[in-house]
């Protein structure tokens, strides 16, 4: 098929995907619109086609962000989560408010409550969302869809900037989406829901472009791994998903400059067994890098005023979920029946191809939320897992005249 003939092609598909369909599949239309333009456009002065060898699924937007090599719905943070006794909880400045002080602000200045990011990021709600800035340090991929918390917008602006620090004169980053204006769902992902998802590019050589795959020949290994540095020991950030092919490269390139082994093993799941790993595989994430954050601000202020939120209508329920172990001889149906939902909806909250489950494999079940009576869960925030001291930084070296006579002499 020719080029021109696969153009048309995919505008029809894309023209008659959005006609009739959900709002919020219209407004992904200008982000399909993109895909098309790349994937028609000739390379630009300096920009390079695929490699030889890459698929056209390599080469396209995967968007499979919250999927695991099982098929499965990573997580949303509760395997992650603090260890009991461990971190910080979260405190915001509602919480010395009453509810009539609060309710009085909805109705007359709700922008004075600030932002909030409400439940789960694969099932939430994003209220009073600040939209990412420009700035000549990255470019905004869909400025529509660039919304999210203040502890978002504020960690992403401070990490890339520590990247400016050490290497002035760094090129853009790409920054795709984070949330819609409002939250809620935003195709085509299963997260990006509730302000603290982040898709953002590598830093890659000078043919750059967005969602262009890393790889040994074109990722900008200095760079990269100072923006990943900082993003673990200078933001409250939750997890970061990496293809497993970019994590050895960045960790190779980590332990080559002298960074600690065992802190590596801690962050990093490539090359590792620690049970918590703060940079995780999953499939998709070889062309960009997914974050999500803490909001703890965010979060807590959304806790102190879900139910107010949902009294005046300003969002609706929000979904929660059961974490439920499957036993043998347990099928999709049986679990839908005994927790008052439907099969569809499991399949939608674990990202299931099919109706099959495994014994002894741990499922997110969706429970409708009974409204007021359901709000958000509190948000510790742990530790950030900081580097040891290296040897010359851990103690000054002792001068001579410092040291005390030999014992028995």
């Amino acid at each position: 098929m020719g080029r021109s003939s696969m153009v048309s092609v995919l505008c029809a598909l894309v023209l008659a995907g959005c006609a009739g369909r959900a709002p919020e599949a219209a407004r992904s239309k200008d982000s399909l619109l993109r895909v098309v333009a790349a994937a028609s456009a000739e390379p630009r002065s300096g920009a390079s086609a695929p490699a030889p060898g890459t698929s056209a699924e390599e080469a396209a937007p995967a968007h499979d962000d919250e999927v695991d090599d099982d098929g499965g719905e990573i997580d949303d943070g509760l395997d992650l989560a603090a260890e009991p006794g461990t971190g910080a909880r979260a405190h915001s400045p509602l919480a010395a408010m009453t509810e009539a002080q609060i309710e009085e602000l909805l109705s007359k200045d709700p922008a004075a409550l600030g932002p909030m990011s409400v439940g789960a990021t694969n099932a939430g709600a994003l209220f009073n969302g600040i939209r990412m800035p420009e700035s000549d340090r990255w470019e905004l991929v869909d400025p529509g869809h660039a919304w999210g918390t203040r502890e978002t917008i504020d960690a992403l602006d401070r990490t890339i900037g520590e990247v400016h620090r050490q290497f002035p004169g760094s090129p853009k980053l790409y920054i795709g989406h984070i949330s819609d204006r409002d939250g809620g769902h935003l195709s085509p992902h299963k997260s990006h829901q509730a302000g603290r998802d982040v898709d953002i590019s590598y830093f890659l050589d000078a043919r750059h472009r967005w969602y262009q795959r890393a790889t040994a020949a074109n990722l900008d290994r200095e760079r990269t791994w100072a923006f990943v540095r900082a993003l673990v020991t200078e933001s409250d950030v939750e997890l970061i998903l990496i293809d497993t092919s970019v994590q050895r490269l960045l960790k190779e390139h980590a332990l080559k400059i002298g960074e600690d082994k065992g802190w590596l093993d801690d962050v990093f799941q490539y090359g590792s067994r620690k049970p918590r790993p703060l940079i995780r595989h999953a499939r998709g994430h070889a062309n960009h890098i997914h974050i999500r954050f803490y909001s703890p601000i965010a979060q807590e202020s959304a806790v102190r005023a879900y139910p107010l939120l949902v009294k005046r209508g300003v969002i609706k329920p929000t979904a929660y979920y059961v974490r439920h172990t499957a036993k043998k001889g347990q099928t999709l149906g049986s679990l839908a029946r005994k927790y008052g939902t439907t099969v569809e909806a499991i399949k939608r909250a674990n990202g299931l191809r099919s109706t099959a489950i495994q014994a002894r494999r741990v499922y997110n079940i969706p429970r409708p939320s009974s409204g007021p009576a359901a709000p958000p869960k509190h948000v510790v925030v742990p530790p950030r897992r900081l580097p040891p001291p290296r040897a010359a930084e851990a103690a000054p070296p002792v001068r001579h005249e410092e040291v005390g006579p030999a014992l028995g002499g």
